[in-house]
């Protein structure tokens, strides 16, 4: 499902106001049948509204529950209005029914709608309204938010100031990409679309920069498919992964692992630790020095450099190297090489006319390469994404809650992943599966999306089988990562 942008909800808006179409009415219907078949009539309901449309999708909705029998108190936030708010406010008065201020006690509701602000919400909240917030997330009522919880830029992830904390969201027309990402992960609750108008009957502007949920369903994976018996490692890929400084082999190890997991061929360790010889616990694991690797660039299908490199001397010469050796080879940057790369005018030259890369910043990498604060990326991830594409081309992937990926004009909210994977390592295990999938033959697109869903839903797993997020480390991702793969691509044939 793409998601929609802000622009494209107002050119929605408009057509449906020619077509005479009242928005606000079917918001009210619809924000009824949704309360009406989750609370029974024992739950009293309160509703919160705003001075803008918003609000008038809260007046509706009390309009709705009351003439199917339910209590409702509506309190009116602000004394001015819009035109159309005050329009609904008006039909609400025919009832003779008095408006309420805010409750001191709150406990008696069983349910809050929260329609103080939507979709157009653009600066921090006030003072007072921003107290207000705080009041109402200190109480255990059901939060029912309108579209968007007041407060949250649902476009950008972003909370301006202070936020609602919804239980549950019942998003209008379509869905927001904001919502799924950052902020919104945390104040959203769960989302539910409600589908106001047939989207097909309109005419939808296009945008720059197309969003969708990153799911399975759309990544071409058939590459790792084995189907044939006459095969061998060749078959599945050559990689070579360099990092591991002093001190930081054990990145390099995570990386190499994962990649063998996600079932690479052959996996070359190319530590700058000269005194690191082997991998004990993955033997299969080669090692090679990186001027080896870099004067062997054609022995290798996909190339990732990165974890646990370092910033020093030799990390840059190292870098540099390889940049202008890559040619036409794969490579995906990480960590440090993204860091050394962003404190260089030179580097980020070479590295833009590398033609098939893939990178994988953190909020605070993305910070450094764009020369901005962490949040600045934070408070919208989207145009963060987009501008590093900008800045330095090829696949990127911003990560965090509700990781996103980004390629030609094309945008992917990831929808696994949980606060188990919130540990040292799990960077570099993703990047040994990404490169994994790479070497078995897979699109840079598709490689990155596949590997950070599996990625996600590894975690996933072993939250559910631990019972809770502790304990969820990089190695033990990396372990599950095979099982992940061979369930989504085997299960059929060998449950049957």
């Amino acid at each position: 499902m793409q998601l929609l942008t802000l622009s494209q909800l107002r050119e929605i808006e408009n057509q449906a106001l020619t077509k005479k179409e009242d928005l606000i009415a079917r918001a009210g219907v619809a924000t009824c049948k949704w309360i009406t078949s989750n609370f029974d009539k024992k739950n009293r309901v309160l509703v919160i509204a705003g001075r803008g449309n918003n609000g008038a999708d809260g007046v509706a909705t009390a309009l709705e529950l009351i003439a199917s029998g339910y209590k409702v108190d509506l309190v009116k936030l602000f004394k001015d209005s819009t035109s159309i708010n005050q329009n609904w406010f008006d039909k609400f008065a025919e009832l003779k029914k008095p408006l309420v201020k805010l409750p001191s006690d709150l406990t008696k509701y069983g349910v809050i709608v929260d329609a103080i602000y939507g979709i157009g919400l653009t600066h921090e909240l006030d003072v007072e309204t921003a107290s207000i917030v705080q009041k109402l997330n200190m109480h255990n009522s059901f939060m029912l938010s309108l579209d968007s919880p007041s407060g949250l830029n649902p476009f950008s992830g972003r909370v301006l100031g202070e936020a609602i904390y919804a239980d549950a969201t019942l998003t209008f027309i379509g869905d927001k990409p904001g919502l799924h990402t950052g902020d919104g992960l945390d104040y959203s609750g769960d989302v539910h679309i409600i589908d106001l108008v047939e989207l097909d009957e309109y005419v939808i502007p296009s945008a720059m920069n197309t969003t969708n949920f990153n799911q399975m369903a759309s990544i071409n994976y058939d590459e790792l498919v084995r189907t044939r018996f006459n095969t061998n490692k060749g078959t599945y890929g050559t990689v070579a992964i360099i990092g591991g400084n002093k001190g930081m082999v054990g990145a390099l190890c995570l990386a190499g692992r994962a990649a063998l997991k996600a079932g690479a061929g052959k996996v070359v360790l190319a530590p700058l630790d000269k005194k690191f010889l082997f991998d004990p616990m993955n033997p299969e694991l080669m090692v090679q020095s990186p001027k080896q690797v870099i004067k062997n660039l054609q022995a290798f299908d996909a190339v990732a450099i990165g974890p646990g490199l370092g910033k020093d001397k030799e990390a840059i010469e190292i870098l540099t190297k390889l940049l202008d050796k890559i040619e036409d080879s794969k490579l995906l940057i990480d960590a440090d090489a993204l860091n050394i790369i962003s404190e260089s005018v030179i580097l980020k030259n070479k590295f833009r006319e590398v033609r098939h890369k893939i990178l994988t910043p953190h909020p605070g990498e993305a910070a450094r390469i764009l020369g901005v604060t962490v949040n600045e990326i934070q408070d919208n991830r989207f145009n963060s994404l987009v501008d590093i594409a900008d800045l330095l081309h090829g696949v990127v992937i911003l990560k965090g809650a509700g990781t996103l990926i980004y390629d030609n004009n094309q945008i992917y909210i990831n929808t696994t992943g949980n606060p188990a994977l919130a540990n040292a390592g799990q960077g570099d295990t993703l990047t040994g599966i990404i490169l994994g999938f790479l070497a078995q033959g897979i699109s840079a697109l598709d490689a990155t999306r596949l590997g950070v869903f599996i990625h996600g839903l590894a975690g996933d797993r072993l939250m559910i089988r631990n019972q809770g997020y502790n304990g969820v480390s990089a190695s033990i991702v990396a372990d599950e990562v095979c099982n992940v793969i061979n369930d989504l691509i085997y299960g059929e044939l060998f449950n049957s």
